[in-house]
């Protein structure tokens, strides 16, 4: 059985897996305690981004015995997405709007041992938020709670009394520049992103001294090769991501978005850490090229202006934020493929790689030192706007029937569509000539965490499937103000709650299955590259997922108001616990002071709540469901815990 362990930084940075040269950065606090699996120190548990816990007490054998330890209300009705931290027997709490920290005593069921309660503009900062205004998480170092507000301020506070040690301002909320994404620290610095490429916003990743807060260094993702961390000996392994500044016209790199909101992971041995950006900004790419002019190469690949980097993966040195290398996932992105989720850091063939179930619908497996694709990328949903990658130069094979143009003419130019029709065949009444359907749609997956397991060798991940039917238009840029460009133009060819999908209309990729309408958990078998296993959901599965080293899948079930535990080698439910509300965060496991192993998750939503009329579908989800935020913390009873 594990217990909780302290141990010194050298035995811990070999029981973390980082072997340290001269050069190599690390803070020795943070690699002793992410070493102790009792602890919860940064999200998705360690730097390799697995979301994955080596404690064993709850196994597959006593997870149904799973009772509830004690609850604990944290007031705030909102989609809380940051997991708790647990250092030693304090747990700490983030959040959303207003982004309040709490530090909950672990001896005494969660008595709160001190709030803190940031000066920040809510209003103007929820006016300028995207997609529900989020913060996603806590980072802990030497004796500091670091965390970001939602209106763009950066805190260390000292985790045993609260107190505020340093405040500094990492984005400009005026241009409707935000900051709701997660941190890391490496060495003495916190390193964290910026949001708001829906506003026109340039994407940037900022370090600041972890002991007083000062600006060190901050690289942005589009623009001048000094901007952007180019150094003279930089050599891009596809020349295509040699330089940015060229990739885009004019001066559009300026409002490019590819802003950095969800997570990072960090190789220490390499001193490096990896990111990915969001989506290019505005979504109309009319803005961002020669209007209306699309160059492919002979193999259908995007020739000029890719707008590098949006939409893309980047590693970067962790000293200086030095560019060691980036990949763009999709070259010029018009379609909303951000990609703000996690890129996990394990071994495939041999070789270390970093891996992405991406949100525009592939699977990549990257070089970690170079970038290089070590496979081919495969679809891991039904994808309709690529045809692939050409392995020789990292280009995606553009399916042009599905580019977006502002003008009809110019999309005539490229594409056999029909005038009057949409690319489905149905028709529209406003139809201007320009609607695409778009495969999958804007979030085949999100920013959740995905899950590895060395154990199964798997990479569980949640889903949703759908099309998305869209149409670009023009407009102006003005500071702090949307800067989309697009609108939608009616239901996708194929509706995301359907139970009779079939291989035939929807691809061979999607499962089939009378329960399903919306979205799988996906286990993916690295190694392999395809798919273990898939789970159906009644609804899109948009919650993250935390595993163990017993074979369990941990993940809260918004479709029906559940907590549960699945096998993690063939996605059979194991354990439930109804809440009744829903969930949007990762659970986390640690050990008490009492030597035990709890499971502990936060259930929220925001206030909305609709009618459920007596003749509703039995299925209807809102009859699972009512809005509230209250922590759950799980245990085994004692009698099996120390069994």
């Amino acid at each position: 059985m594990t217990s909780r362990m302290k141990l010194s930084a050298s035995l811990a940075a070999i029981a973390a897996g980082a072997t340290f040269s001269g050069a190599a950065l690390a803070n020795d606090d943070v690699v002793a305690l992410v070493a102790d699996p009792g602890n919860v120190v940064m999200p998705s548990i360690t730097y390799n981004g697995w979301n994955y816990s080596t404690l064993d007490q709850i196994t597959l054998d006593n997870v149904d015995q799973l009772q509830i330890a004690w609850t604990w209300q944290v007031g705030i009705l909102d989609s809380h997405e940051a997991s708790p931290l647990v250092i030693g027997d304090t747990m700490y709490i983030v959040s959303p709007k207003p982004n309040y920290v709490y530090a909950l005593d672990l001896n005494t069921d969660g008595v709160i041992i001190w709030e803190f309660r940031p000066d920040m503009n809510v209003e103007e900062a929820t006016r300028q938020g995207c997609c529900g205004a989020q913060t996603r998480g806590l980072n802990y170092a030497e004796g500091k709670v670091f965390f970001n507000t939602l209106d763009g301020q950066f805190f260390a506070l000292d985790a045993e009394t609260g107190e505020a040690l340093w405040r500094t301002v990492g984005a400009d909320l005026s241009i409707g520049e935000t900051t709701v994404g997660n941190q890391i620290v490496i060495g003495d610095l916190l390193i964290g992103g910026n949001a708001g490429g829906e506003r026109g916003v340039r994407g940037k990743v900022q370090a600041f001294d972890i002991n007083t807060g000062q600006l060190q260094w901050v690289m942005y993702n589009m623009g001048p090769d000094n901007e952007v961390g180019i150094t003279p000996g930089y050599q891009a392994f596809y020349p295509d991501n040699q330089h940015s500044l060229q990739t885009w016209y004019g001066d559009s790199w300026r409002r490019g978005g590819g802003t950095v909101w969800g997570y990072f992971t960090a190789d220490l041995e390499r001193n490096a850490f990896y990111y990915s950006t969001g989506n290019c900004g505005p979504w109309n790419p009319d803005y961002r090229r020669e209007w209306g002019v699309v160059t492919l190469d002979e193999d259908g690949g995007l020739a000029d202006y890719r707008n590098n980097w949006c939409a893309s993966t980047i590693a970067r040195d962790a000293t200086d934020g030095h560019l060691l290398w980036a990949f763009n996932n999709t070259p010029a992105d018009p379609w909303d493929y951000d990609e703000p989720l996690i890129n996990p850091l394990v071994t495939v063939g041999g070789t270390d790689a970093v891996i992405r179930a991406a949100r525009n619908g592939y699977f990549f497996v990257w070089d970690r030192d170079t970038g290089e694709l070590l496979r081919e990328p495969w679809p891991h949903v039904y994808v309709n706007w690529s045809d692939g990658y050409n392995m020789e130069t990292g280009r995606a094979r553009q399916l042009i029937d599905q580019w977006t143009f502002t003008n009809v003419e110019d999309r005539r130019n490229y594409t056999t569509a029909d005038p009057g029709t949409r690319a489905d065949g149905t028709t529209v009444a406003d139809y201007t000539g320009t609607e695409v359907v778009v495969c999958p749609s804007i979030a085949a997956r999100n920013w959740q965490n995905d899950a590895y397991s060395p154990r199964t060798g798997m990479l569980y991940t949640p889903y949703a499937v759908g099309c998305r039917t869209q149409v670009v238009i023009e407009g102006e840029f003005t500071p702090g103000e949307g800067y989309t460009l697009q609108r939608g133009a009616g239901a996708a060819p194929i509706p995301r709650a359907y139970p009779d999908y079939t291989a035939d209309n929807y691809g061979e990729l999607i499962p089939v299955g009378e329960d399903f309408a919306g979205g799988f958990l996906g286990a993916i078998d690295v190694e392999a590259g395809e798919f273990a296993w898939r789970k159906p959901w009644i609804q899109a599965n948009n919650q993250p997922i935390m595993a163990t080293a017993t074979d369990l899948l941990f993940q809260a079930g918004v479709n029906e108001g559940v907590m549960r535990a699945l096998d993690a080698t063939n996605g059979e439910t194991v354990w439930e616990f109804r809440t009744g509300s829903r969930f949007n965060q990762s659970p986390i496991t640690y050990i008490g002071p009492d030597g035990k192993q709890y499971l502990a998750i936060i259930a929220s939503s925001a206030a909305a709540n609709g009618a459920v009329a007596f003749d509703a579908a039995p299925d209807n989800q809102n009859r699972y469901r009512r809005s509230g935020s209250t922590l759950y913390v799980f245990a085994l009873p004692d009698a099996v815990a120390g069994n």
